[in-house]
C-alpha cells in the first residue's frame, strides 16, 4: 500500500503525510476521461459493490428517473447536479473540523446520460430514439 500511496505522492495526486495519512490534492468533483482508466476501475471493481447495497440506511437514497427532455433542459439540469456535487464536497470540508463520532462516511454517485435499458429496447416505438 505504501507503494501505491508514494506514486500517487509522486504523480501531485496526494500529499503523503506520516504514518500513511494523505491529503486529496485533486478536487472532490474532478470529472473521469470516458472510457479511461479510473473509470474503467469503477465500471470494473467499485460499482457493483457500491450498488449492491440496499439504500434502506439513514441519510441513503438510491432513485433512477427516465424522462424525455430538450438539450437545452438536459444541460440545465447537469449543471445543477455539478453543484450539488460541488456542495457535497464544500460540505465535506465544513465538516472536517467535526470530531469523527459526529461523521460517517457517505458517497455520493450522480450519473445522468441518453440511455435506455438494453432490455426495453425492443419495446420502444418506431422514430423515438
Amino acid at each position: 500500500m505504501t507503494l501505491h500511496l508514494a506514486e500517487l505522492d509522486r504523480l501531485d495526486i496526494i500529499e503523503l503525510k506520516p504514518l500513511n495519512r494523505y491529503k486529496l490534492r485533486v478536487a472532490k468533483t474532478f470529472r473521469w476521461r470516458p472510457h479511461g482508466p479510473v473509470m474503467n476501475f469503477f465500471r470494473e471493481e467499485v460499482a457493483g459493490d457500491f450498488f449492491s447495497g440496499g439504500f434502506d440506511g439513514e441519510a441513503e437514497l438510491l432513485s433512477l428517473v427516465h424522462g424525455r427532455l430538450s438539450q437545452a433542459k438536459a444541460r440545465e439540469l447537469v449543471e445543477r447536479l455539478q453543484r450539488l456535487a460541488h456542495d457535497f464536497a464544500r460540505q465535506h470540508l465544513l465538516d472536517q473540523k467535526l470530531p469523527e463520532a459526529e461523521k460517517r462516511q457517505y458517497t455520493l454517485v450522480m450519473g445522468m446520460r441518453s440511455w435506455l435499458f438494453e432490455h426495453f429496447k425492443h419495446l420502444q416505438r418506431a422514430g423515438r430514439g
